[in-house]
């Protein structure tokens, strides 16, 4: 095997293909759109747990399960790279392996868990509208965040990051 590192023609075509690469992590238009749902389900359990059956509780959560999973999947099959807790590797089935940035998973963590608290608070204190106004909140900075990670995956495999 020949040493690459010192092949501008051969560093080029890595450069070239990784660029590639990040292009396909592009979501197609059905995904944060289908994001938006996920998040505003998951916002509707205070509201669920407060107002609803106990069954009817159970029925969206198995609901938001459903849509995550539904999501993922597309998403892995649509760009051809899963976002996932594994690093970056060719499979069997041509997918590729990517473990998103820590930050923006920390931070769309923080701002479920605050939206959610939030929402719960204002709820047992007979704030309806605010809670409400709180969620609609909450899933537009979970969408931001979502597309600040897959910018970050794709800035971080422009520049040579995610290597096998």
């Amino acid at each position: 095997m020949r040493d690459v590192a010192r092949d501008p023609a051969a560093l080029e075509q890595l450069r070239a293909q990784r660029s590639r690469l990040a292009d396909r992590m592009r979501p197609p238009w059905w995904y944060l759109t289908g994001v938006a749902i996920l998040y505003a389900l998951v916002f509707a359990s205070p509201f669920s747990s407060r107002y609803l059956p106990q069954g009817d509780y159970w029925a969206i959560l198995v609901a938001t399960l459903a849509v995550a999973c539904l999501l993922q999947w597309g998403l892995d099959r649509a760009t051809g790279i899963k976002v996932g807790p594994r690093p970056l590797r060719v499979l069997r089935d041509g997918l590729f392996y990517y473990r998103p940035g820590r930050p923006a998973r920390i931070a769309m963590m923080v701002v479920s868990l605050a939206a959610i608290v939030t929402e719960a608070s204002l709820i047992r204190h007979g704030l309806l509208a605010a809670a409400i106004v709180v969620a609609a909140l909450a899933v537009a900075a979970e969408v931001a965040l979502q597309q600040a990670a897959l910018r970050g995956i794709r800035q971080d495999l422009r520049d040579g990051g995610g290597a096998a």
